[in-house]
């Protein structure tokens, strides 16, 4: 038979969050500490309903859809407006998963140039390699890694002379001066993004003040020397998104003092503090393009999903 490629419509939104939902299910069999939001059908066709996008359908079954945000101004800090494709946003159900990904995504890019997107991303499963390799394969690059782990301490005792405690707000200032060097290493090779924005003085007192929030400090003789930072609000993938868990919203150490265990006392800090206040999970998101932490988080936090990106030569 045939795939056709349609518009996608109301009438393919019960269909296509049941694929996904089934897809997150398989995903949970291996990683239970994933949130089972998405395992039922509703929230993502919630969702789906109004997105924008393409449905591919084969004897009249539905058999993949890419649906998508667009244009996004300003995408991810940047002058350049966005086409995104949330991990709930699409999904394929066929023995040629490349044909179809191919298929849909020939059409959508049509649109998202249409609409002067300079930039085209999409989030996938990570238990989908060969749709990883479909969009590699179309010129996608990773960026973004969203992983999960369950609240259970790692056994990372500090290393000699290095002390870990919550930051409070008589260590506002501390906390800026870490922060600010947090954000510029983004800029530098070979991450080289565009920064995120420091919390300045009141924004971190305000970020202590919320409930459950906490942030950790390592220091020694030299005074503060790392943090990582805990929030309830969550900032990443929506399949990570936990009522009872917490995401980390920044880590960092200074250049000197890596590859000691700072980093990874600081975690074990905080996962014993949230496991003792009754919190399941813990999530957050690492820049691929960042080899310390692609080479850190990995080994205590299961990938969930990553986010590809391309930025086209010419927008027609």
């Amino acid at each position: 038979m045939t795939i056709e490629i349609v518009p996608f419509s109301s009438e393919h939104v019960g269909d296509a969050a049941a694929l996904f939902s089934a897809t997150v299910r398989s995903l949970r069999e291996h990683l239970p500490a994933l949130s089972a939001t998405f395992a039922d059908p509703t929230e993502t066709e919630r969702r789906l309903l109004g997105m924008q996008g393409f449905a591919a359908v084969e004897g009249g079954h539905l058999v993949g859809y890419l649906t998508s945000r667009f244009p996004i101004q300003r995408f991810r800090r940047t002058d350049r407006v966005g086409a995104y494709v949330p991990e709930w946003g699409h999904g394929v159900l066929h023995t040629d998963i490349a044909a179809v990904y191919t298929a849909l995504h020939r059409h959508a890019s049509r649109t998202w140039a249409d609409a002067g997107c300079e930039v085209h991303a999409i989030t996938l499963l990570e238990n989908g390699p060969a749709a990883i390799d479909a969009w590699f394969r179309a010129g996608f690059g990773m960026l973004l890694v969203d992983a999960v782990r369950p609240m259970e301490p790692i056994d990372a005792p500090p290393p000699l002379g290095v002390t870990i405690r919550t930051a409070t707000t008589a260590d506002v200032a501390a906390l800026v001066a870490l922060d600010v060097e947090h954000c510029l290493h983004y800029a530098a090779s070979p991450v080289c993004m565009v920064p995120p924005a420091a919390y300045d003085e009141s924004a971190w007192a305000a970020f202590l003040a919320r409930p459950l929030n906490t942030a950790w400090l390592a220091e020694n003789g030299e005074g503060q020397v790392g943090f990582v930072r805990f929030d309830r609000e969550f900032d990443g993938s929506a399949l990570t998104e936990d009522g009872n868990g917490v995401f980390i919203t920044g880590a960092f150490v200074r250049p000197d003092h890596r590859r000691r265990g700072i980093s990874a006392a600081l975690l074990d800090a905080g996962l014993r503090h949230y496991a003792a206040a009754g919190l399941r999970s813990c999530a957050l998101d690492f820049e691929a393009v960042n080899p310390d932490a692609a080479a850190f988080w990995p080994r205590y936090f299961t990938p969930v999903c990553a986010s590809l990106m391309r930025i086209p030569e010419v927008v027609q």
